[in-house]
């Protein structure tokens, strides 16, 4: 009897022992969720996405707000949203936003490219009074609109008499839509017109801004296509010399980028700008695997031109004249204009030649043998 009750007794320490020691395991593993939950919410992103759920809808309404009901016929809305870090757990709610107001993906929206440093931030345009509401939204610890302001940014309005320019001008010396003024303001005044084309929105996605340089590559590209059709098995490689805002175009267009090899970018002295005309825009070379041939299409682009004809005046605003001439070079009938876009030469090539032009200490000017190297002295 008495050994039975000392093996009782060792049974019931032995099931204590366990019990215990399952118990400090769910302790254990109960601390490590919690630290895990507790860690996964300092990490930016997941931050976000466990508090990103009514933050669009508070955008848009806030845009409402001042602005009145967002709709398809009067509304433009630029964003980066994706751009900046962590941003893309936005992008769901902000579609179910933008669809449930019958909005259009081709006609009321334009997403730029941006820096992952930047704000997030929305630009609604209501063409209908010219008014602009500006937000940035913070969603670091807490998903929230940071910043909101609505200014009228219709250009006639604002460019009509000296006092509405120095008004502006005071505005963004201010910085009202913290740096983005000029961006917001000319791409919502030309899209207002009806009469921007959408593979031209689709450049200013990658540029972020509306520009003549912006412009002009546009132009120098619809002459490449018609003049060099990019039909099957045809390919362009772009030496941009000199470079400007044009370069985006191509690389959106033609998905010339840098990687793959397709646009090589460098500057000319003002003695090479000169001994080429005066308005050298960039050698295009055409390879056409079909044909067996490769041709060096050098072009100039004659800025001169473009601000003789739009209207522009000397002691224009940066943000009239820009906008004028880019008003002037949305016009497809104005491409013809004698002398905008000049073919400084064409010249037949070889695959020696292009890996030449493509050496970082030779000139492409003067591998085609329309510069002498000592021009650039």
């Amino acid at each position: 009897m008495r050994h039975d009750l000392i093996n009782y007794g060792k049974i019931m320490i032995g099931e204590g022992v366990m019990n215990t020691k399952i118990i400090k395991n769910k302790f254990i593993y109960l601390i490590f969720l919690t630290a895990l939950i507790f860690s996964l919410g300092a990490v930016p992103g997941m931050a976000a996405e466990g508090c990103n759920s009514n933050l669009m809808a508070q955008v848009f309404s806030a845009a409402e707000a001042d602005l009145g009901a967002v709709g398809p016929q009067n509304t433009l809305i630029i964003t980066d949203i994706g751009s900046p870090a962590e941003s893309y757990v936005f992008l769901d709610d902000f579609y179910s936003e933008f669809y449930s107001r019958d909005l259009l993906y081709t006609k009321n929206l334009l997403t730029v490219q941006n820096s992952r440093n930047n704000p997030l931030w929305f630009a609604f345009f209501n063409k209908c009074s010219g008014k602009c509401t500006y937000i940035e939204v913070s969603y670091e610890n807490e998903s929230k609109i940071s910043y909101k302001i609505t200014e009228n940014i219709n250009f006639g309005k604002l460019s009509k008499t000296n006092e509405s320019r120095a008004a502006w001008n005071e505005k963004v010396n201010n910085s009202v839509f913290n740096g983005r003024e000029f961006a917001i303001l000319t791409i919502s005044n030309a899209w207002a017109t009806g009469k921007l084309d959408y593979e031209l929105m689709q450049c200013l996605e990658v540029h972020n801004h509306f520009c003549p340089g912006v412009s002009s590559g546009y132009v120098l590209a619809n002459w490449m296509e018609e003049n060099y059709p990019l039909k099957e098995g045809v390919s362009y490689t772009v030496f941009s010399c000199p470079n400007w805002c044009k370069d985006d175009v191509f690389v959106k267009r033609w998905d010339t980028t840098p990687g793959k090899g397709g646009i090589w970018v460098s500057t000319l002295t003002d003695n090479e700008t000169e001994a080429l005309g005066g308005s050298p825009a960039g050698i295009f070379v055409v390879t056409d695997k079909n044909a067996g041939t490769m041709k060096a299409v050098v072009l100039g682009f004659d800025f001169d031109i473009v601000n003789a004809n739009s209207g522009v005046k000397a002691d224009d605003p940066g943000w009239v004249s820009k906008y004028l001439a880019d008003l002037w070079l949305m016009n497809k009938k104005n491409w013809d204009t004698q002398g905008l876009v000049s073919v400084i030469s064409v010249k037949d090539i070889d695959a020696d030649t292009l890996n030449k032009m493509k050496q970082a200490d030779n000139n492409p000017y003067v591998i085609l043998g329309l510069l002498n190297s000592t021009e650039n002295n």
